[in-house]
């Protein structure tokens, strides 16, 4: 009976309002939203004027900006200019992510330098003479060499396939073949192979700890001085750091520009995506993340080792590199500040002159009352917000749970994502056609996952993706064959791709509004330290060759396993409160999936539970 009444209470209430806008529409209705904006404030005149009752309670408020955004215009002219202006902070994201890759990369072909045979051997000969032999490719030892005494042996000139012993010894020095890797990287100058081949995961840890430093800096800044402050200093220090690292010669120095570049780091698209994601329509944000990510990064980044091929020298490529970078010095004028942050600090007056600018910019005209309206209940104190801090989604037990199993998910898709990325090293195959070939599969894993999403769920989408990464990295595990091992691989990544698109948006969906920023914040902390943590695994080939791959896929499976004990999001509002952000889900079974069906009902029960409470809120959004 209690539910009947709710629907019968809903109906008369949607009754009312088509009445009313019946009643107060124009008389010759045209197409543009500006006519359809000013029958909606005649009305709210009308209402005002008839004081406080039932039928002004739910009229429609102009209170957020994203109650306006739509008068100005939340998809045209302007917003296409934002997406442009996306590119070169997606293309600087490619370049910090990956160029550190290929400044430190050594071939895998090196062996034992031995300064008395490089002027009568070739380089072959060496090998065949010095090297003890291995039945792994390179199929010779790469960091011991045959305990001989070679100027007694070359002066007595004794046959070389005469040297035989067995017993070996370390290296004091290196020989490259640069054959596959056209260049000497500063990891093929130093010699960061055999025991220092862990100063190349150390210098990209470090690398990741400014990025985690970063982070907290520039939010500080960001959230106190303005977004556009900190997108420049951010880029404007990794520019610099980026430039110097160029000139660097040892470990100490190289890390030093390493971790200042760091800094810059995840800032460089954070806040781009969330000024310009502000300014989007609600419907069009998945597109802001796609064009991002699917286009501009997959671009950078597929292009980044031909870049590193054709240059041939890491000191340059650190130049180019940093090109993008150059963003910095016109950043004020390509990205406007972040709305929401005006509203934030109370400066009403820049909310008002961003939404003229809008306007101006899309070819609409707003009825005159608008700015007035939007104006004076940006001033008002009526809307009151619930404050929480990060303790307290560990206060109650199946919001602690979803917070840990969501920041589990991120952080171990983001082992596998960047195990995948390191362990292409590893490959026998040109190190820069597996490389492209793994980046090129950004946008058909969005524009996949985007057909996907909303029809399969994040919960199935999540699993399925990673069980696939699973299912892959231990094909490429067990087979031989060095092509099967490359397809399996960009299969591979081509699955996390889409996991990583699915992590990225279930935080924001299943945290409750009062502490979504600051969990997805923790969230990717986490990741960060995962990011830091992926290079040491590829690390541990020096002790089995196929061990990086087993890790990988015992992590992905891990992963896969720990998604399924996540609610739904689809088709479901956002948890508004703490309360709502621990209820969510109680009414979802185990074995419900929105590509069978099972759920859609389940989902439409939460709707009906939740109309009532939420209809004049929905209803001010959707005008």
């Amino acid at each position: 009976m209690g539910e009947q009444k709710e629907g019968d209470a809903c109906a008369s209430v949607e009754k009312q309002e088509v009445v009313e806008q019946q009643e107060l529409s124009p008389d010759h209705q045209q197409e543009e939203d500006g006519i359809e904006m000013m029958s909606n404030y005649r009305r709210v005149k009308y209402l005002e004027m008839d004081g406080p009752n039932e039928r002004t309670a739910l009229r429609p408020k102009l209170e957020s900006f994203d109650d306006a955004l739509p008068h100005v215009g939340d998809f045209g002219r302007y917003q296409v200019y934002l997406l442009f202006a996306l590119l070169p902070y997606s293309v600087s994201y490619a370049s910090l992510y990956f160029s550190q890759f290929f400044f430190t990369i050594v071939p895998k072909e090196h062996w034992c330098r031995v300064p008395e045979l490089m002027d009568s051997f070739t380089s072959e000969q060496r090998i065949q003479s010095a090297i003890p032999a291995a039945d792994k490719y390179p199929f010779y030892d790469t960091c011991h060499r045959k305990e001989l005494n070679f100027s007694e042996l070359v002066e007595r000139g004794v046959p070389s396939s005469l040297w035989t012993t067995n017993r070996s010894v370390g290296c004091e020095s290196w020989e490259y073949n640069f054959t596959k890797i056209p260049y000497a990287s500063l990891g093929a100058e130093l010699d960061w192979v055999c025991d220092r081949s862990y100063l190349i995961s150390t210098a990209q840890m470090i690398f990741y700890c400014g990025s985690i430093t970063g982070g907290f800096l520039f939010g500080w800044i960001a959230d106190h001085k303005g977004r556009i402050p900190a997108l420049v200093l951010c880029t404007g220090c990794g520019l610099l750091a980026s430039i110097a690292t160029a000139s660097t010669s040892a470990f100490w120095s190289f890390v030093l520009c390493r971790f200042f570049a760091g800094l810059a780091f995840d800032n460089i698209i954070n806040i781009p995506l969330i000024i310009v994601v502000e300014y989007m329509s609600v419907q069009r944000r998945s597109l802001v993340v796609n064009i991002a990510f699917g286009v501009y990064f997959a671009l950078g980044s597929t292009l980044l080792p031909w870049a590193a091929y054709y240059i041939a020298d890491w000191r340059y490529l650190c130049y180019v590199t940093a090109l993008p970078l150059v963003s910095c010095f016109i950043t004020p004028w390509i990205l406007p500040e972040s709305a929401r942050w005006y509203v934030s600090n109370r400066m009403s007056d820049k909310v008002i002159e961003k939404l003229k600018r809008i306007a101006s910019v899309n070819r609409i005209k707003p009825d005159p009352h608008f700015y007035e309206i939007f104006y004076r209940n940006l001033n008002s104190s009526g809307n009151r917000t619930e404050s929480a801090t990060l303790i307290d989604l560990f206060r109650t037990p199946r919001l602690a749970k979803t917070t840990i199993i969501l920041t589990a998910f991120w952080t171990l898709t983001v082992v596998a994502f960047d195990g995948h990325v390191y362990s292409l090293k590893l490959l026998e195959s040109s190190v820069f056609v597996s490389f492209s070939l793994a980046c090129a599969t950004e946008l058909p894993a969005g524009l996949l996952l985007t057909l996907l999403l909303d029809r399969w769920g994040r919960r199935f989408c999540g699993f399925i993706t990673m069980a696939s990464t699973t299912a892959f990295s231990l094909a490429e595990l067990l087979l031989a064959s060095e092509t099967a091992k490359l397809v399996m691989s960009v299969a591979s990544r081509f699955a996390l791709n889409m996991a990583a698109n699915v992590g990225l948006q279930y935080a924001a969906e299943l945290l409750p509004t009062p502490v979504r920023a600051q969990g997805v914040g923790m969230i990717h902390i986490f990741g960060i330290l995962a990011h830091s943590l992926a290079p040491y695994i590829v690390d541990t080939a020096h002790w089995w060759s196929d061990l990086p791959m087993l890790i990988i896929s015992v992590v992905s499976f891990v992963c896969a396993s720990l998604v399924l004990f996540l609610p739904e999001t689809l088709g479901r509002d956002m948890p508004q409160t703490l309360q709502q952000g621990e209820d969510f889900g109680k009414d979802q079974r185990f074995w419900s999936l929105p590509c069978l069906g099972s759920s859609r009902d389940e989902c439409r029960d939460a709707r009906n539970n939740n109309h009532s409470v939420n209809h004049s809120v929905n209803h001010s959004v959707k005008l």
